[in-house]
């Protein structure tokens, strides 16, 4: 038997609106989504980057049924500026079929995780 990773002391529950933004990703359909359902809600979060963005590492259980899905997801989002202009966007992406992080990317400076309404999804 394979021995996991010890816990990393910075991991926590998802907050709600990392797990809307996940969920609205979820939303669509692609082949593996299914199992991608699943381990949200299994998922718990740690700090994804040091630069100030919104980006979140994503930890599942070994036990959650992996996914066929390709990283990152075929399904991206495009995050919008008070004005109604794309700032960023986001990726989910995978390591080995379970969920391994929501990055946030922006054209400008650091974005911060963004609300479900301002983003516009696509793929």
């Amino acid at each position: 038997m394979a021995e996991e990773d010890p816990p990393r002391q910075d991991v926590r529950a998802l907050t709600g609106n990392e797990r809307a933004l996940l969920d609205a990703i979820l939303l669509q359909e692609f082949d593996g989504v299914k199992a991608l359902r699943v381990q949200v809600g299994q998922a718990m979060a740690s700090p994804g980057c040091t630069c100030g963005c919104g980006t979140i590492d994503l930890h599942v259980p070994h036990a959650a049924p992996k996914s066929s899905a390709h990283s990152p997801l075929p399904v991206e989002g495009e995050v919008l500026g008070a004005g109604g202009e794309p700032i960023g966007g986001l990726l989910v992406f995978l390591d080995d079929g379970r969920l391994a992080g929501l990055e946030v990317y922006s054209y400008g400076d650091p974005l911060p995780l963004p609300l479900v309404d301002q983003v516009r999804w696509y793929g």
